[in-house]
C-alpha cells in the first residue's frame, strides 16, 4: 500500500502537471503527498558571490518556494494532505534521499524534453531517477493533467 507519494516539482508547466497527477494519485490511494523542490549549487560548485549571484539564487529559491505553495494548494483542493521540502544539491540525488526518508512508495516526476540529450523526452535527473529509485517511478508527459 502506498502511503506517501513523492513528486518533484520547480515552477514549470510540466511539474505542476506531475503535481496534479500526484495529488489525484494520492487522493485515489488515500495517501499523502510529499513534495521536492531541489535548488542545484552553481556550476563551478559555489553558493555565493556577487549581488548578481545573490539575485538570481534568492529568486531560484521564491520560484522553489512558489513551486511548493502550489502543491500544496492543490492538495488542499482535493483533500489531500500534502508537505513540502526544498532541499539542495543534485537534482537526482536529492530527490532519491527524500523519497528515501519519508518512505515514499512512489515517486512522481514531470518529463522534460532535452535538445541534444540522448534521450530527448527525459532529461538526466530522471534518468537516474529511474536507473536508482527503489521503489515505482512514474513520468508524466508535458500534456498530462
Amino acid at each position: 500500500m502506498i502511503e506517501v507519494v513523492l513528486v518533484a516539482v520547480n515552477d514549470s508547466t510540466p511539474a505542476f502537471a506531475a503535481a496534479a497527477v500526484a495529488v489525484d494519485l494520492a487522493q485515489a490511494l488515500g495517501a499523502r503527498v510529499r513534495a521536492v523542490t531541489v535548488l542545484e549549487p552553481w556550476p563551478d560548485g559555489r553558493t555565493h558571490g556577487g549581488a548578481d549571484l545573490l539575485d538570481l539564487r534568492r529568486r531560484r529559491e521564491q520560484a522553489g518556494e512558489a513551486a511548493l505553495r502550489h502543491v500544496t494548494a492543490l492538495g488542499q483542493g482535493a483533500g489531500v494532505e500534502v508537505s513540502g521540502v526544498r532541499r539542495e544539491g543534485a537534482v537526482a540525488v536529492a530527490i532519491l534521499d527524500e523519497a528515501a526518508a519519508v518512505e515514499a512508495g512512489l515517486i512522481v516526476l514531470a518529463r522534460v524534453s532535452r535538445r541534444g540529450h540522448a534521450l530527448p523526452d527525459i532529461g538526466s535527473a530522471t534518468l537516474r531517477v529511474l536507473e536508482f529509485a527503489t521503489v515505482p517511478v512514474l513520468v508524466v508527459p508535458t500534456h498530462a493533467q
